[in-house]
Protein backbone atom coordinates (compact mmCIF):
# COMPACT_ATOMS: atom_id res chain seq x y z
CA UNK A 1 0.00 0.00 0.00
CA UNK A 2 0.85 3.65 -0.40
CA UNK A 3 1.44 5.21 2.88
CA UNK A 4 1.74 9.10 3.50
CA UNK A 5 2.89 10.10 7.38
CA UNK A 6 2.13 13.61 8.04
CA UNK A 7 3.74 15.53 10.96
CA UNK A 8 0.96 18.71 10.69
CA UNK A 9 0.84 22.35 11.27
CA UNK A 10 1.61 23.70 14.37
CA UNK A 11 -0.56 25.98 16.36
CA UNK A 12 2.25 28.14 18.62
CA UNK A 13 1.90 30.95 20.92
CA UNK A 14 2.83 34.12 19.66
CA UNK A 15 4.92 34.91 22.73
CA UNK A 16 7.32 31.96 21.77
CA UNK A 17 8.57 34.36 19.05
CA UNK A 18 10.24 33.13 15.51
CA UNK A 19 9.01 29.48 15.47
CA UNK A 20 12.13 26.42 15.30
CA UNK A 21 12.02 23.52 13.59
CA UNK A 22 12.28 19.87 15.41
CA UNK A 23 12.52 16.56 13.30
CA UNK A 24 10.04 14.15 14.05
CA UNK A 25 11.54 11.24 15.04
CA UNK A 26 8.99 9.23 15.91
CA UNK A 27 7.20 9.37 12.69
CA UNK A 28 10.70 8.29 10.95
CA UNK A 29 10.35 5.42 13.01
CA UNK A 30 7.18 4.69 11.89
CA UNK A 31 8.07 5.11 8.43
CA UNK A 32 11.42 2.46 8.48
CA UNK A 33 8.83 -0.30 10.03
CA UNK A 34 6.13 0.39 7.25
CA UNK A 35 8.99 1.02 3.97
CA UNK A 36 9.96 -2.90 4.55
CA UNK A 37 6.60 -3.80 3.05
CA UNK A 38 4.69 -1.04 1.79
CA UNK A 39 5.94 2.81 -0.29
CA UNK A 40 6.07 5.53 2.03
CA UNK A 41 6.51 8.92 1.88
CA UNK A 42 6.61 11.84 4.96
CA UNK A 43 5.26 15.46 5.02
CA UNK A 44 6.96 17.07 7.75
CA UNK A 45 4.68 20.32 7.27
CA UNK A 46 5.60 23.18 10.31
CA UNK A 47 9.57 22.27 8.87
CA UNK A 48 8.58 22.98 4.51
CA UNK A 49 6.52 25.42 5.61
CA UNK A 50 8.39 27.40 8.37
CA UNK A 51 8.06 30.72 7.10
CA UNK A 52 4.36 30.39 6.26
CA UNK A 53 2.65 32.36 9.67
CA UNK A 54 -0.80 32.78 9.89
CA UNK A 55 -2.61 34.69 12.62
CA UNK A 56 -5.34 32.44 14.42
CA UNK A 57 -6.27 34.97 17.01
CA UNK A 58 -4.05 37.40 19.31
CA UNK A 59 -2.12 34.73 21.50
CA UNK A 60 -1.77 32.08 18.28
CA UNK A 61 -0.14 31.66 15.23
CA UNK A 62 -0.41 28.12 12.47
CA UNK A 63 2.99 27.53 11.22
CA UNK A 64 3.26 25.23 8.33
CA UNK A 65 2.50 24.29 4.46
CA UNK A 66 -1.24 25.66 3.67
CA UNK A 67 -3.83 23.07 3.73
CA UNK A 68 -4.29 23.46 -0.40
CA UNK A 69 0.20 22.98 -0.60
CA UNK A 70 -0.57 19.86 1.48
CA UNK A 71 -3.89 18.52 -0.39
CA UNK A 72 -1.66 18.85 -3.81
CA UNK A 73 1.24 17.12 -2.59
CA UNK A 74 -1.73 14.23 -1.56
CA UNK A 75 -3.11 14.02 -5.10
CA UNK A 76 -0.34 14.01 -6.73
CA UNK A 77 1.23 11.04 -4.28
CA UNK A 78 -1.92 9.49 -4.16
CA UNK A 79 -1.55 7.42 -1.03
CA UNK A 80 -3.95 4.95 0.24
CA UNK A 81 -3.28 5.78 4.10
CA UNK A 82 -2.91 8.95 5.20
CA UNK A 83 -1.18 8.71 8.73
CA UNK A 84 -1.22 11.85 10.83
CA UNK A 85 0.50 12.47 14.22
CA UNK A 86 -0.75 14.99 16.89
CA UNK A 87 1.82 15.04 19.83
CA UNK A 88 -0.36 17.84 21.52
CA UNK A 89 -3.91 18.69 21.59
CA UNK A 90 -3.04 22.00 21.58
CA UNK A 91 -2.63 21.19 17.91
CA UNK A 92 -5.86 19.53 17.44
CA UNK A 93 -7.29 22.07 15.12
CA UNK A 94 -5.16 21.94 12.58
CA UNK A 95 -5.56 18.23 12.59
CA UNK A 96 -9.19 17.66 12.33
CA UNK A 97 -9.16 20.46 9.87
CA UNK A 98 -6.04 18.27 7.24
CA UNK A 99 -7.86 15.22 8.32
CA UNK A 100 -10.87 16.40 6.59
CA UNK A 101 -8.86 17.97 3.77
CA UNK A 102 -7.65 14.74 2.99
CA UNK A 103 -11.36 13.02 2.57
CA UNK A 104 -11.91 15.94 0.44
CA UNK A 105 -9.24 14.97 -1.99
CA UNK A 106 -10.92 11.43 -1.68
CA UNK A 107 -12.83 10.07 0.55
CA UNK A 108 -11.28 6.37 0.33
CA UNK A 109 -8.32 7.46 1.26
CA UNK A 110 -7.84 5.97 5.08
CA UNK A 111 -7.03 8.43 7.84
CA UNK A 112 -5.51 7.46 11.11
CA UNK A 113 -4.46 9.21 13.78
CA UNK A 114 -1.74 8.56 16.50
CA UNK A 115 0.50 10.25 19.10
CA UNK A 116 -0.01 11.47 22.38
CA UNK A 117 -4.03 13.45 22.02
CA UNK A 118 -5.43 10.55 20.18
CA UNK A 119 -3.85 8.12 22.83
CA UNK A 120 -5.50 10.20 25.45
CA UNK A 121 -9.08 11.18 23.79
CA UNK A 122 -9.57 8.61 21.12
CA UNK A 123 -13.59 8.55 20.87
CA UNK A 124 -13.14 12.49 20.95
CA UNK A 125 -10.97 11.95 18.15
CA UNK A 126 -13.25 9.33 15.84
CA UNK A 127 -16.08 11.74 16.72
CA UNK A 128 -14.83 13.57 13.50
CA UNK A 129 -15.87 12.85 10.48
CA UNK A 130 -12.47 12.51 9.04
CA UNK A 131 -10.65 10.23 10.74
CA UNK A 132 -11.05 6.72 10.14
CA UNK A 133 -8.81 5.07 13.21
CA UNK A 134 -6.62 6.10 16.08
CA UNK A 135 -3.27 4.48 17.07
CA UNK A 136 -3.58 4.31 21.00
CA UNK A 137 0.21 3.85 22.55
CA UNK A 138 3.43 3.13 20.81
CA UNK A 139 2.97 3.56 17.20
CA UNK A 140 5.40 1.14 15.08
CA UNK A 141 3.83 -2.47 15.37
CA UNK A 142 0.13 -1.30 15.47
CA UNK A 143 0.43 0.69 12.29
CA UNK A 144 2.11 -1.75 10.45
CA UNK A 145 -0.28 -4.23 11.46
CA UNK A 146 -3.51 -2.13 10.63
CA UNK A 147 -2.10 -1.12 7.28
CA UNK A 148 -1.45 -4.93 6.57
CA UNK A 149 -5.11 -5.62 7.64
CA UNK A 150 -6.66 -2.65 5.66
CA UNK A 151 -4.30 -3.68 2.63
CA UNK A 152 -6.95 -7.16 2.98
CA UNK A 153 -9.92 -4.76 2.83
CA UNK A 154 -12.73 -2.94 5.58
CA UNK A 155 -14.03 -6.79 5.55
CA UNK A 156 -11.46 -7.57 8.24
CA UNK A 157 -11.51 -7.98 11.86
CA UNK A 158 -9.86 -5.24 13.46
CA UNK A 159 -10.66 -5.61 16.77
CA UNK A 160 -7.76 -8.50 16.65
CA UNK A 161 -5.28 -5.67 16.19
CA UNK A 162 -4.06 -4.45 19.86
CA UNK A 163 -3.48 -0.88 20.52
CA UNK A 164 -6.08 1.22 17.97
CA UNK A 165 -9.64 2.31 18.21
CA UNK A 166 -12.48 2.78 15.24
CA UNK A 167 -16.21 3.20 15.29
CA UNK A 168 -18.28 0.08 14.37
CA UNK A 169 -22.08 0.93 13.72
CA UNK A 170 -21.22 4.50 15.20
CA UNK A 171 -19.82 2.51 18.51
CA UNK A 172 -16.58 3.48 19.43
CA UNK A 173 -14.25 0.22 20.10
CA UNK A 174 -11.62 0.52 21.35
CA UNK A 175 -9.06 -2.93 21.50
CA UNK A 176 -7.04 -4.26 23.86
CA UNK A 177 -3.82 -2.56 24.66
CA UNK A 178 -0.68 -3.27 22.78
CA UNK A 179 2.61 -4.33 25.28
CA UNK A 180 5.09 -1.90 24.61
CA UNK A 181 8.20 -2.67 22.79
CA UNK A 182 10.85 -4.82 24.75
CA UNK A 183 13.67 -4.96 22.51
CA UNK A 184 14.06 -1.29 20.70
CA UNK A 185 17.77 -2.60 18.97
CA UNK A 186 14.71 -4.56 16.22
CA UNK A 187 13.27 -1.23 15.53
CA UNK A 188 15.26 -0.05 12.04
CA UNK A 189 16.57 3.14 12.34
CA UNK A 190 14.35 6.14 11.76
CA UNK A 191 13.87 6.94 8.10
CA UNK A 192 15.56 10.01 7.48
CA UNK A 193 16.13 9.72 4.24
CA UNK A 194 12.43 10.42 3.67
CA UNK A 195 12.67 13.65 5.93
CA UNK A 196 13.54 17.33 4.66
CA UNK A 197 17.32 16.96 6.24
CA UNK A 198 18.78 20.11 4.18
CA UNK A 199 15.63 22.37 5.26
CA UNK A 200 16.80 21.53 8.98
CA UNK A 201 20.20 22.53 8.68
CA UNK A 202 19.30 25.62 6.53
CA UNK A 203 16.72 26.55 9.01
CA UNK A 204 19.47 26.23 12.34
CA UNK A 205 22.00 28.42 10.36
CA UNK A 206 19.09 30.79 9.75
CA UNK A 207 18.10 30.80 13.80
CA UNK A 208 19.94 28.50 15.82
CA UNK A 209 18.00 26.06 17.90
CA UNK A 210 18.12 27.28 21.42
CA UNK A 211 21.01 29.51 20.15
CA UNK A 212 23.39 26.37 20.13
CA UNK A 213 22.12 24.04 17.38
CA UNK A 214 23.93 25.93 14.50
CA UNK A 215 25.34 23.17 12.45
CA UNK A 216 23.83 20.37 10.58
CA UNK A 217 22.00 18.54 13.71
CA UNK A 218 19.76 15.51 14.32
CA UNK A 219 17.51 14.28 16.68
CA UNK A 220 18.18 10.83 18.01
CA UNK A 221 16.27 8.91 20.94
CA UNK A 222 18.25 5.93 22.70
CA UNK A 223 14.92 5.14 25.18
CA UNK A 224 11.68 4.93 26.38
CA UNK A 225 9.15 5.07 28.75
CA UNK A 226 9.63 6.37 32.30
CA UNK A 227 8.84 4.98 35.43
CA UNK A 228 8.01 7.84 37.44
CA UNK A 229 4.60 9.91 37.95
CA UNK A 230 5.20 13.30 37.85
CA UNK A 231 1.46 14.20 37.92
CA UNK A 232 1.73 17.18 34.64
CA UNK A 233 3.42 14.36 32.23
CA UNK A 234 1.90 12.70 29.17
CA UNK A 235 4.88 10.50 28.12
CA UNK A 236 3.55 7.77 29.59
CA UNK A 237 0.48 7.76 27.36
CA UNK A 238 2.23 6.57 24.26
CA UNK A 239 5.25 5.36 26.02
CA UNK A 240 4.95 3.71 28.91
CA UNK A 241 5.95 3.59 32.35
CA UNK A 242 8.74 1.14 31.79
CA UNK A 243 11.94 2.59 30.68
CA UNK A 244 13.68 0.56 27.91
CA UNK A 245 17.15 1.14 26.77
CA UNK A 246 19.03 0.61 23.45
CA UNK A 247 22.09 -1.23 24.03
CA UNK A 248 25.50 1.20 23.59
CA UNK A 249 26.20 -0.92 20.70
CA UNK A 250 23.15 0.42 18.66
CA UNK A 251 23.40 4.10 19.67
CA UNK A 252 26.81 3.79 18.36
CA UNK A 253 25.94 2.23 15.09
CA UNK A 254 23.48 4.92 14.69
CA UNK A 255 25.44 7.83 14.74
CA UNK A 256 28.11 6.47 13.02
CA UNK A 257 25.23 6.61 10.44
CA UNK A 258 24.02 9.42 11.16
CA UNK A 259 27.93 11.28 10.53
CA UNK A 260 28.83 9.01 7.49
CA UNK A 261 25.44 10.01 5.80
CA UNK A 262 24.57 13.18 6.67
CA UNK A 263 27.35 14.81 7.99
CA UNK A 264 25.82 15.37 11.51
CA UNK A 265 28.29 17.68 13.98
CA UNK A 266 25.49 17.54 16.73
CA UNK A 267 23.10 16.04 17.97
CA UNK A 268 20.07 16.32 20.26
CA UNK A 269 18.99 13.42 22.77
CA UNK A 270 15.05 13.99 22.80
CA UNK A 271 14.28 11.82 25.54
CA UNK A 272 14.15 12.66 29.79
CA UNK A 273 15.80 9.56 30.68
CA UNK A 274 18.66 9.33 28.69
CA UNK A 275 21.14 8.43 31.92
CA UNK A 276 18.64 6.16 34.34
CA UNK A 277 20.78 3.28 33.56
CA UNK A 278 24.16 4.48 35.04
CA UNK A 279 26.70 2.02 32.91
CA UNK A 280 24.53 1.80 30.07
CA UNK A 281 25.24 6.04 29.66
CA UNK A 282 29.09 5.40 30.44
CA UNK A 283 29.52 2.54 27.98
CA UNK A 284 27.53 4.81 25.40
CA UNK A 285 29.86 7.95 26.25
CA UNK A 286 33.21 5.18 26.05
CA UNK A 287 32.25 4.61 23.09
CA UNK A 288 31.54 7.81 21.40
CA UNK A 289 35.39 8.22 22.32
CA UNK A 290 36.80 5.18 21.12
CA UNK A 291 35.22 5.26 17.34
CA UNK A 292 36.46 8.42 17.42
CA UNK A 293 32.99 9.86 16.78
CA UNK A 294 33.46 13.49 16.28
CA UNK A 295 29.94 15.91 17.83
CA UNK A 296 28.51 18.03 19.90
CA UNK A 297 25.20 16.74 22.01
CA UNK A 298 22.53 18.05 24.19
CA UNK A 299 19.63 16.96 26.61
CA UNK A 300 17.04 19.22 25.16
CA UNK A 301 14.02 17.45 27.03
CA UNK A 302 16.59 17.18 30.18
CA UNK A 303 17.38 14.47 32.45
CA UNK A 304 16.98 13.47 36.04
CA UNK A 305 19.50 14.85 38.43
CA UNK A 306 20.02 12.06 40.46
CA UNK A 307 21.06 9.86 37.63
CA UNK A 308 24.12 11.52 37.07
CA UNK A 309 27.20 11.89 39.62
CA UNK A 310 31.19 13.57 38.48
CA UNK A 311 32.52 10.45 37.50
CA UNK A 312 29.22 10.00 34.60
CA UNK A 313 29.24 13.88 33.66
CA UNK A 314 33.02 14.07 33.24
CA UNK A 315 32.59 10.96 30.74
CA UNK A 316 29.77 13.11 29.05
CA UNK A 317 32.30 15.97 28.51
CA UNK A 318 34.69 13.78 27.28
CA UNK A 319 31.99 12.60 24.75
CA UNK A 320 31.00 15.85 23.29
CA UNK A 321 28.05 16.62 25.63
CA UNK A 322 28.25 20.70 25.90
CA UNK A 323 24.98 20.89 27.72
CA UNK A 324 22.27 19.20 29.70
CA UNK A 325 18.71 20.42 31.40
CA UNK A 326 18.07 19.50 34.87
CA UNK A 327 14.02 19.72 36.12
CA UNK A 328 14.02 20.40 39.79
CA UNK A 329 10.36 22.12 39.09
CA UNK A 330 10.10 23.35 42.50
CA UNK A 331 12.58 24.42 44.69
CA UNK A 332 9.93 23.28 47.79
CA UNK A 333 10.80 19.31 48.43
CA UNK A 334 7.03 19.43 49.34
CA UNK A 335 5.75 20.55 46.42
CA UNK A 336 8.17 17.68 44.17
CA UNK A 337 7.29 15.13 46.22
CA UNK A 338 3.39 15.59 47.40
CA UNK A 339 2.14 17.40 44.77
CA UNK A 340 4.31 17.35 41.60
CA UNK A 341 5.06 13.66 42.78
CA UNK A 342 8.51 13.59 41.17
CA UNK A 343 10.44 12.10 44.08
CA UNK A 344 13.28 14.01 43.46
CA UNK A 345 15.84 15.22 46.17
CA UNK A 346 16.40 19.01 45.59
CA UNK A 347 20.03 18.36 47.09
CA UNK A 348 21.26 15.70 44.00
CA UNK A 349 20.17 18.81 41.88
CA UNK A 350 22.41 21.34 43.50
CA UNK A 351 25.33 18.48 43.36
CA UNK A 352 24.79 17.85 39.74
CA UNK A 353 24.54 21.45 39.38
CA UNK A 354 28.24 21.94 41.15
CA UNK A 355 30.07 18.54 39.05
CA UNK A 356 28.59 19.92 35.69
CA UNK A 357 30.50 23.33 36.66
CA UNK A 358 33.19 21.39 37.54
CA UNK A 359 33.76 19.63 34.64
CA UNK A 360 32.54 22.44 31.87
CA UNK A 361 28.94 21.23 31.10
CA UNK A 362 26.15 23.93 31.01
CA UNK A 363 22.94 23.65 32.56
CA UNK A 364 19.63 24.90 31.89
CA UNK A 365 17.00 24.01 34.40
CA UNK A 366 12.95 23.72 34.06
CA UNK A 367 10.44 25.07 36.67
CA UNK A 368 6.89 24.35 36.20
CA UNK A 369 3.92 26.62 38.38
CA UNK A 370 0.82 26.84 39.28
CA UNK A 371 -0.15 22.98 40.18
CA UNK A 372 -3.51 22.00 42.56
CA UNK A 373 -1.85 22.04 45.96
CA UNK A 374 0.97 24.61 45.18
CA UNK A 375 0.76 28.26 47.04
CA UNK A 376 1.49 31.34 45.73
CA UNK A 377 4.21 31.46 49.01
CA UNK A 378 5.76 27.76 47.46
CA UNK A 379 6.52 29.43 43.87
CA UNK A 380 8.14 32.33 45.53
CA UNK A 381 10.38 30.24 47.55
CA UNK A 382 10.97 28.86 43.76
CA UNK A 383 11.96 31.85 42.22
CA UNK A 384 14.77 32.44 44.99
CA UNK A 385 15.81 28.74 44.50
CA UNK A 386 16.13 29.60 40.96
CA UNK A 387 18.55 31.84 42.21
CA UNK A 388 20.26 29.71 44.41
CA UNK A 389 21.17 27.52 41.60
CA UNK A 390 21.99 30.53 39.12
CA UNK A 391 24.90 31.03 41.63
CA UNK A 392 25.83 27.13 41.79
CA UNK A 393 26.38 27.74 38.11
CA UNK A 394 23.28 27.23 35.77
CA UNK A 395 23.31 29.46 32.76
CA UNK A 396 19.20 29.41 31.93
CA UNK A 397 15.82 29.21 33.29
CA UNK A 398 12.73 28.02 32.04
CA UNK A 399 9.78 29.03 34.03
CA UNK A 400 6.46 27.77 32.50
CA UNK A 401 2.77 27.13 33.84
CA UNK A 402 1.06 24.21 35.05
CA UNK A 403 -1.01 22.48 31.67
CA UNK A 404 -3.25 20.08 32.56
CA UNK A 405 -3.09 17.96 29.52
CA UNK A 406 -5.38 15.04 28.72
CA UNK A 407 -4.72 11.81 30.27
CA UNK A 408 -2.25 13.27 33.31
CA UNK A 409 -3.06 13.25 37.10
CA UNK A 410 -3.48 17.14 36.79
CA UNK A 411 -6.19 17.12 34.68
CA UNK A 412 -7.80 14.66 36.30
CA UNK A 413 -7.31 16.64 40.25
CA UNK A 414 -8.51 20.02 37.74
CA UNK A 415 -11.33 18.73 36.35
CA UNK A 416 -12.52 16.69 39.84
CA UNK A 417 -11.57 19.81 41.70
CA UNK A 418 -13.52 22.30 39.67
CA UNK A 419 -10.00 24.11 38.96
CA UNK A 420 -10.09 24.13 35.84
CA UNK A 421 -10.93 27.77 33.61
CA UNK A 422 -14.23 28.51 31.84
CA UNK A 423 -12.09 28.98 28.61
CA UNK A 424 -10.51 25.64 28.90
CA UNK A 425 -10.55 23.39 25.62
CA UNK A 426 -7.75 21.99 22.94
CA UNK A 427 -7.34 25.46 21.48
CA UNK A 428 -6.63 27.02 24.91
CA UNK A 429 -3.89 24.46 25.56
CA UNK A 430 -1.61 26.13 22.69
CA UNK A 431 -1.90 29.70 24.07
CA UNK A 432 0.49 28.88 27.11
CA UNK A 433 -1.99 30.44 29.30
CA UNK A 434 -2.74 29.62 32.80
CA UNK A 435 -5.85 27.17 32.92
CA UNK A 436 -6.11 25.90 36.51
CA UNK A 437 -7.15 28.43 39.01
CA UNK A 438 -7.31 27.44 42.32
CA UNK A 439 -8.47 29.12 46.00
CA UNK A 440 -4.40 29.56 46.45
CA UNK A 441 -3.98 31.55 43.06
CA UNK A 442 -5.89 33.05 40.05
CA UNK A 443 -4.47 33.35 36.29
CA UNK A 444 -3.56 36.78 36.73
CA UNK A 445 -1.33 36.31 39.80
CA UNK A 446 0.30 33.05 38.13
CA UNK A 447 0.96 35.00 34.83
CA UNK A 448 2.70 38.11 37.37
CA UNK A 449 4.66 35.10 39.23
CA UNK A 450 6.01 33.69 35.76
CA UNK A 451 6.93 37.22 34.98
CA UNK A 452 8.73 37.43 38.11
CA UNK A 453 10.20 34.07 37.98
CA UNK A 454 11.54 34.65 34.23
CA UNK A 455 13.47 37.79 35.52
CA UNK A 456 16.17 35.27 37.24
CA UNK A 457 17.32 34.60 33.58
CA UNK A 458 20.25 36.14 32.59
CA UNK A 459 20.61 39.83 30.63
CA UNK A 460 17.44 41.09 32.50
CA UNK A 461 17.77 44.92 33.06
CA UNK A 462 15.96 47.33 35.51
CA UNK A 463 14.14 49.00 32.10
CA UNK A 464 12.70 45.55 30.73
CA UNK A 465 11.57 44.84 34.61
CA UNK A 466 9.52 47.97 34.37
CA UNK A 467 8.29 47.03 30.98
CA UNK A 468 7.64 43.74 32.85
CA UNK A 469 5.00 45.45 35.32
CA UNK A 470 3.58 48.48 33.04
CA UNK A 471 2.87 46.27 29.75
CA UNK A 472 2.97 42.26 31.13
CA UNK A 473 2.02 40.95 27.16
CA UNK A 474 5.15 42.40 26.03
CA UNK A 475 7.25 41.62 29.10
CA UNK A 476 5.83 37.66 28.30
CA UNK A 477 6.87 37.98 24.75
CA UNK A 478 10.42 39.51 26.11
CA UNK A 479 11.11 36.56 28.59
CA UNK A 480 9.70 33.91 26.45
CA UNK A 481 11.60 34.68 23.84
CA UNK A 482 14.19 31.71 23.69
Amino acid sequence: MRVCLINPPRIQPKVWGEPNVFQPVEIAYVAAVLEKQHKVSIIDTPTEGRKNLESIDDATYRVGLSTKDITDRIKRWSPDVVGINMPYSGWSRTTFELASAIKSVDKDIITVLDGTHPSARPADCLAHQGVDFVVIGEREQTTLELVGELEQGFTQDFKKIKGIAYLKDEKTVITAPRPKITDLDSLPFPARHLLPMSTYFDAVRENPLRGVIHKPWAAMMTSRGCPHECVFCSVHLTMGRQWRGRSPENVIEELEQLVDTYHIKQIDFTESNIALDKKRMENICDLIVEHGIDIEWYTPDGLRADTVDENLLRKMKRSGCKKIRIAPESGVQRVVNEVIKKNQDLKDVENALIWSKKVGIKVGCFFVMGFVGETKEDIKQTIDYAYKLRKLGADIFHFSIATPLYGTELYEQAKSGGFLMDNFNDEALAAAEPLIETPEFTAAELRELCIQANIVNQKITPDKIVKAILDPKKAIKMLWKR
